[in-house]
């Protein structure tokens, strides 16, 4: 999935999430640094990081967002590395106390081989008492089937960079068997004549189940696997709507 075509609608649309970050500083405080963060985006959780004064590398294959994160970060610049690569297969020439791969990222690797060559990847680049941080929903499979063929408004708001309005209009189709949630996301950017520029993106993401991920996990070389189910780090159940997973090799 290429990002870089909704790099500029990303920080007024999934970057105002905040809830996961009390989560993640909980994470850094227990490991300390230096922290590696796989699919870094446009800095919004590497700048919490380095607002607390750890050394922060993160990595991102798309340079639309790597240059609105390079932005973000350049007052902590000092303590904080971009790197621009593919995260199935880094080679960083440094190790971390704490990897982090924050919300539903891990969901774009489709294929089963591509997810383990990730974890076996982010496992060389921990430290011998390092830690794996990993973040995904945790799939409620009546209310997926229910979003099956769905189509709706999902957002607005004003771009203060164009002073456009910006609509979003998100729909999805659920293959249950198979796995995949396929998301349609139209950015309808309206100018005072009335006239529509849309941006159109069309993603495939990986329904992933905590019994998998363990698996997936331990066959990378993890043996401390820890999973909870909100940010409140309130122990997984079934009906939790996170999966958090901690773990050290």
């Amino acid at each position: 999935m290429e990002f870089d075509p909704i790099a500029h609608f990303y920080d007024a649309d999934d970057g105002r999430l905040q809830e996961d970050i009390p989560a993640l500083l909980w994470f850094a405080q227990e490991t300390g640094g230096p922290i590696l963060e796989l699919g870094v985006g446009t800095g919004r959780l590497a700048l919490p990081l380095a607002q607390a004064g750890f050394e922060v590398t993160g990595v991102d294959n798309s340079p639309g967002m790597l240059a609105l994160a390079r932005a973000r970060l350049a007052p902590f610049a000092a303590q904080t590395r971009l790197v621009q690569c593919d995260f199935r297969d880094l080679d960083l020439d440094q190790t971390f106390a704490l990897a982090y791969c924050g919300f539903n990222t891990f969901l774009h690797l489709i294929e089963t081989e591509d997810q383990a060559a990730a974890l076996r990847c982010w496992r060389r680049h921990l430290r011998a008492d390092g830690l794996l941080a990993l973040d995904v929903y945790n799939p409620d499979l009546a209310r997926l089937a229910a979003a099956d063929g769905s189509f709706a408004l999902a957002d607005r708001w004003l771009d203060p960079a164009s002073g456009r309005m910006i609509y979003k209009l998100f729909g999805s189709e659920v293959d249950l068997a198979g796995q995949i949630v396929t998301l349609h996301t139209f950015y309808d950017a309206l100018d005072a004549s009335g006239q529509v520029q849309r941006t159109a993106v069309h993603k495939r993401t990986r329904l992933l189940f905590r019994r998998e991920l363990a698996l997936l996990l331990a066959q990378a070389g993890f043996r401390q696997i820890r999973f909870f189910g909100d940010y409140d780090l309130s122990p997984w159940q079934t009906d939790s709507p996170r999966i958090l997973a901690a773990a050290r090799p």
